[in-house]
């Protein structure tokens, strides 16, 4: 196949031409080759050019010349092939060199794109599509970042992946779709996790927090190569990249509280109850009841049963849980009781928050009630929550207040958690103080010593 590049003047890789500035490095250094890589282009059967995503280099030695095409997107991996071939080259010579770096078509390995991988993943697993959707961002990023994808941009460019009216969402996704699977190995994904976090520079707070995102993002890419989903799928796949890979334990991230609970109530009650009654249902739902926004977006008022003082999370038409410990019953005090028989009572819907319809098919955090959900969060965010999730805090709080009344048990039944270790860690912060205290008698001991002290 001749490229656009081969029906050119030629210019051999590793030779300055007139119009290109002279490298400073050696050809023995990998920074020398950056500038010869060469994404080269071909014409299809219907005459449009096509780019090959990964780099290729042109080697020149001893009067003989040909292209080698490096197997990676990414940059630096391929200057650092390029400096291998030409050392092979001046040490072994053309036939050990080809032989090595540029193998015949049935002894090379060819594995699917990204976009392959996630589409049979989604076609064939017994993952949810929201899930597939969720756990693909994390993935996307990371081949984003190791292909080198927004390599170069600046300003409007760089910005235009987050373009989703005008295409450059699509665009930007298509070229990260495109990439090799190939360039998943654990070395990659072990760099790229340090590389991640270097970032964040030495700032103790800002390296946590990237610790625990990398981390983050490392854990849902792993699951979409899980060994149940890699058994069904039949596409072409390089050895699971995960399997190498030791993914760093940051550490909870525990919950630390800014609510101020009984000023935030007293507000709720003068400026939400009257004049905005869909966020203050919404918040007394979250906060008394411990619901997620899900679980309260979707909630209906055959699930209340107000005579019994509870709150039935289970499986509707309309919802699914997160998980079956999500099911639970939820005991309500008297005072959300009567608030909720009011809204009742005024309220001819089949939910029990105001909204359109609901779309439990949805691949992406579709609300019933997004509005409210809108209003609220910057009706907490402006009376001091800082926290980025501002309503999943009144969860939280929640969650708090149960532990320190009745245990920590007892608060992961009322949250729905799977294990009380999420509950502990992440979900509770205690509300009661613990201190510790001196016997009287010892009291009385330390306050004469102090007398006889004083005296001499």
């Amino acid at each position: 196949m001749e490229t656009l590049e081969d029906s050119q003047n030629r210019t051999a890789t590793g030779q300055t031409s007139r119009t290109d500035k002279p490298s400073r490095a050696a050809k023995t250094h990998q920074d020398y080759w950056k500038p010869r890589l060469k994404h080269r282009r071909y014409r299809d059967r219907d005459g449009k050019v096509v780019e090959i995503p990964e780099w290729q280099v042109r080697m020149f030695h001893i009067g003989r010349e040909a292209w080698f095409n490096l197997d990676t997107a990414n940059q630096t991996a391929a200057a650092v092939k390029a400096r291998d071939i030409y050392l092979s080259l001046v040490s072994a010579g053309w036939p050990a060199t080809l032989d090595k770096f540029k193998p015949s078509a049935p002894t090379k390995a060819k594995y699917c794109t990204l976009g392959e991988f996630l589409a049979d993943v989604e076609k064939r697993s017994h993952l949810r599509p929201i899930t597939v959707r969720r756990y693909a961002v994390t993935l996307r990023k990371i081949m984003a970042d190791l292909g080198e994808v927004d390599a170069g941009l600046k300003g409007k460019a760089r910005r235009a992946k987050y373009d989703y009216v005008n295409g450059g969402h699509a665009a930007w996704r298509a070229k990260v779709d495109g990439q090799s699977l190939s360039l998943l190995t654990p070395d990659a994904l072990s760099g790229w996790r340090n590389a991640f976090v270097a970032k964040a520079g030495a700032d103790p707070v800002a390296r946590k927090s990237a610790e625990r995102s990398a981390a983050s993002f490392l854990r849902c890419s792993r699951a979409l190569f899980s060994p149940d989903v890699l058994a069904i799928l039949k596409v072409a796949l390089p050895p699971n990249p995960f399997a190498g890979v030791k993914i760093k334990d940051p550490g909870p991230q525990r919950y630390r509280s800014d609510v101020k609970l009984d000023w935030i109530l007293s507000r709720a009650e003068s400026e939400l109850r009257q004049n905005h009654a869909q966020q203050y249902l919404a918040l007394v739902l979250c906060l008394w009841g411990g619901l997620r926004r899900k679980e309260a977006d979707t909630l209906t008022w055959a699930q209340i049963d107000l005579v019994e003082g509870q709150i039935h999370i289970r499986r509707t038409e309309h919802f699914e849980p997160k998980t079956e410990e999500s099911q639970r019953t939820i005991d309500l005090a008297p005072g959300v009781r009567d608030v909720l028989r009011a809204f009742q009572a005024a309220d001819q819907s089949e939910f029990v928050l105001d909204g359109g319809a609901a779309n439990p098919a949805a691949t992406y955090g579709y609300y019933r009630a997004d509005s409210t959900w809108r209003r609220l969060h910057a009706w907490l965010k402006g009376k001091g929550v800082t926290q980025r999730k501002a309503i999943h805090a009144l969860r939280k709080e929640s969650g708090s207040l149960v532990a320190t009344a009745f245990g920590i048990e007892a608060a992961r039944q009322h949250l729905g958690h799977r294990d009380i270790s999420t509950t502990s860690a992440h979900y509770v912060e205690k509300k009661r103080r613990i201190e510790a205290k001196l016997p009287t008698g010892d009291k009385e001991k330390a306050r004469e010593a102090g007398s006889v002290e004083g005296e001499k």
